[in-house]
């Protein structure tokens, strides 16, 4: 399968993005994953933050790519897209993404508490490096969209 696949399959839509709403991306997720360190924070809401860093550098390179993501399933199709758009990406930091992606569904609409420090922490961890991994790809690949 490929974006093209999904394309026709109507699971992403084309999409033609800015040097401007990739930095708000970016800068965005930078926020986020600053927030996410304040002292005091309930380790649901931290990972929350870090999931939502996460999912927008995954969309920065979907949409770098020339796509976003349609609205059904919109969550788990960015992060999966980033097997097509971050080829050399690791399957297994995907599939930690799609963890995250469950315990903030738990964080948010049950109870923060449910989700532990070392959650949190791994969350935070994992959205840092992947925000590394896409900004290394977007030098790499897309310039442009870089001020």
């Amino acid at each position: 399968m490929s974006l093209e696949d999904w394309l026709n399959n109507h699971w992403i839509h084309e999409h033609r993005t800015s040097a401007q709403e990739i930095q708000d991306l970016l800068h965005s997720a930078s926020e986020d994953l600053r927030s996410a360190e304040i002292a005091g924070i309930a380790a649901g809401w931290r990972l929350s933050m870090a999931y939502t860093a996460a999912l927008r550098y995954a969309r920065a390179a979907l949409y770098a790519s020339g796509f976003r993501p349609g609205r059904e399933r919109e969550h788990e199709r960015t992060i999966d897209s980033l097997g097509y758009t971050l080829i050399s990406l690791d399957p297994q930091t995907i599939r930690l993404l799609h963890k995250i992606r469950k315990m903030r569904h738990t964080a948010t609409y049950d109870s923060v508490d449910m989700i532990s420090d070392t959650e949190a922490d791994a969350a935070m961890n994992a959205a840092v490096d992947l925000g590394k991994k896409v900004l290394e790809w977007l030098k790499a690949n897309h310039a442009e969209f870089l001020k």
